[in-house]
């Protein structure tokens, strides 16, 4: 049996009369860059806060690397990276060495300058920016500085919850290259959060597509069409409620 990094039964997560989350059941293969695709307020943050011990599911149960969420959430944040708008408020008057040293400390992390240094290099921030200010970085580079820092500690699973958001197509070129990248060099299993079908498509061979907190598709993206346009007519007849043959 091939060994998961990633594995929720029933998955649920209800605030009141509200049901965010309603049974959701994954698997996700060590190594894969996994894709989450749903609509804004389709469930997907909630579920990633589940995911990363910030929020008790309501009911169901998930385990990530064998550790219970729940009951082991302590084991569970040693192995995982986030970077999520509630994550990515970088410090404009820290340099990203200073930022990302802070972040290790708190982590334990001994060796904190190779530490820096190593993953500054694995996100692609060139030498000649770590020491100046985060405030004078391009959106973009700012990304690259916050998904350093989800890498510090070498993690098994890095969460990006909408990682693209609010860049420009350079740049968000630039991140898809850099998450190939660090999918084939760190051997990093990556869950990505969306709402981007272009973005889902070109870098994730595995989805899961959520709507209205449930879940109405999971298997190979091919399986929606092998070109971004019948994938995308398929997607809308997944989260419209339309079926598809």
């Amino acid at each position: 049996m091939t060994e998961l990094a990633l594995e929720t039964t029933g998955l649920t997560r209800s605030f009141g009369s509200l049901v965010a989350v309603n049974e959701i059941s994954l698997k996700v293969e060590k190594g894969q860059l996994y894709g989450f695709l749903g609509l804004n307020g389709a469930g997907k943050t909630t579920t990633i806060r589940m995911l990363t011990t910030l929020l008790p599911p309501t009911r169901g149960s998930a385990k990530l690397w064998g550790h219970d969420i729940a009951s082991e959430p302590l084991a569970v944040r040693k192995l995982i990276g986030l970077v999520s708008d509630e994550t990515s408020e970088s410090q404009s008057d820290w340099t990203a060495r200073e930022y990302l040293a802070y972040f290790a400390r708190i982590r334990g992390i001994e060796d904190v300058r190779d530490t820096v240094e190593r993953c500054l290099t694995s996100v692609g921030l060139a030498e000649q920016f770590r020491g100046k200010l985060i405030g004078t970085y391009s959106t973009g580079m700012k990304r690259r500085v916050e998904i350093a820092r989800a890498l510090l500690g070498s993690p098994k699973v890095l969460f990006l919850d909408e990682p693209t958001r609010g860049l420009d197509l350079p740049a968000k070129r630039e991140t898809w290259k850099l998450l190939r990248d660090l999918a084939s060099s760190e051997a990093v299993t990556t869950f990505l959060s969306s709402h981007d079908a272009q973005e889902i498509r070109t870098l994730c061979t595995r989805i899961s597509v959520v709507a209205t907190g449930k879940l109405v598709f999971s298997g190979p993206a091919q399986d929606l069409g092998a070109d971004l346009d019948t994938f995308e007519d398929r997607l809308v007849g997944l989260l419209t409620g339309a079926r598809f043959g």
